[in-house]
């Protein structure tokens, strides 16, 4: 296990992204308007995780605590606000890619394995040793995101199987899983499937709701109300119709606001990436301002704020989804984002080993 240090970043790189702008056909001034407002409200610190895996799973515990896992079977640890960072990969799965993982406190967590097979593991002692708490090697079965309710209850999807949407939940923090009845859940269309961009497609909140994003022929969200048992679906807008093309990740602030994002990708710059409701998930309305570009995660920060996060860069919205704003230019190739309750701190990783601290000023 070895511990690594910080890396600080350029600030005033990645707020003027001169060549990329010209690039695209973005005047410079307003480049330089939009990153110079942004500037002032966000402060970006790139940290040394001292791995080169690409990390999708990301899960902040709360503004010191913070677990990230990726391909080659990493995971990583910080128990300092990022200060340094912990190896603490699961033994023997240099092969698995863990992309989504549930962070309990700073000593137990589960990671979650996609595919060939599906393989969890949960650790309860800051990931000095992991046992094995799910398996699955059925054809087809390919996992896409995890979430809890609570310490005990949680819920995980995998693309279907045999026709049929695969859902399984957990009542024992995870140490055991069992399959959801496919009764519940609305028939799959042909083809249907989810997408583990960043783990974050099936949020969860309160007591017992959930909600599922999909994409293939139509971009759905599936909602249940009892744990997952029971389900009713909606179709959205975002963009679909395609083998790459639909919902990647949903996030809600609470029981009625929620955003959906996504796209397509091997066309990292489509329309209608974007979508929002206010009702809970019943309808889903396009923005009227959104930057058209493929998204792998979205998380709400606090208030009416939720931030986006894709291959080009930050998103921002400041009114649940009407309005979107892109910041960062310089920044490329993040898959996840989350922010630590209560605070103006969060995190963001991507590729190639980059996880960077955010802290959203007043």
């Amino acid at each position: 296990m070895s511990e690594v240090g910080r890396k600080n970043i350029s600030l005033s790189r990645l707020h003027f992204g001169y060549g990329r702008a010209s690039k695209r056909g973005i005047p410079l001034v307003v480049c330089l308007i939009f990153n110079c407002l942004f500037a002032q409200s966000l402060s970006l610190e790139k940290l040394d995780s001292g791995s080169d895996a690409s990390f999708r799973g990301l899960d902040v515990v709360n503004r010191n605590v913070v677990w990230v896992s990726g391909t080659g079977g990493t995971v990583l640890r910080t128990v300092n606000g990022g200060k340094s960072w912990k190896n603490v990969s699961v033994p023997h799965q240099d092969k698995t890619d863990f992309r989504d993982v549930e962070g309990f406190d700073k000593n137990s967590a589960i990671v979650m394995g996609i595919a060939t097979p599906a393989q969890f593991f949960k650790t309860t002692d800051g990931g000095q040793t992991w046992n094995p708490v799910y398996f699955d090697d059925r054809e087809g079965i390919f996992f896409d995101g995890m979430s809890f309710w609570n310490r005990k209850e949680g819920i995980a999807f995998s693309d279907p199987v045999d026709g049929g949407h695969i859902l399984i939940r957990t009542e024992d923090g995870g140490d055991s899983w069992f399959e959801l009845p496919s009764k519940g859940i609305p028939a799959k269309l042909d083809p249907e499937f989810g997408f583990a961009a960043s783990g974050t497609g099936i949020p969860v909140q309160g007591k017992h709701t959930a909600w599922l994003g999909m994409g293939g022929v139509k971009s759905r969200v599936f909602k249940s109300e009892d744990g997952g048992f029971n389900w009713t679906v909606t179709e959205t807008p975002v963009v679909h119709g395609g083998q790459s093309t639909g919902i990647y990740s949903v996030a809600f602030k609470n029981k009625k606001m929620g955003i959906a994002v996504g796209g397509d990708y091997t066309n990292q710059s489509i329309k209608n990436t974007m979508a929002y409701t206010h009702d809970g998930g019943t309808t889903w309305h396009l923005p009227e301002k959104q930057t058209h570009q493929y998204r792998e995660c979205v998380a709400h920060y606090r208030g009416n704020t939720f931030f986006a996060v894709g291959p080009s860069g930050f998103d921002r919205t400041t009114d649940n989804g009407k309005i979107w704003t892109p910041h960062y230019w310089e920044v490329q190739d993040l898959t996840a984002i989350a922010f630590a309750k209560g605070t103006r701190t969060g995190f963001t990783v991507g590729k190639r080993g980059q996880i960077y601290r955010l802290k959203v000023n007043p």
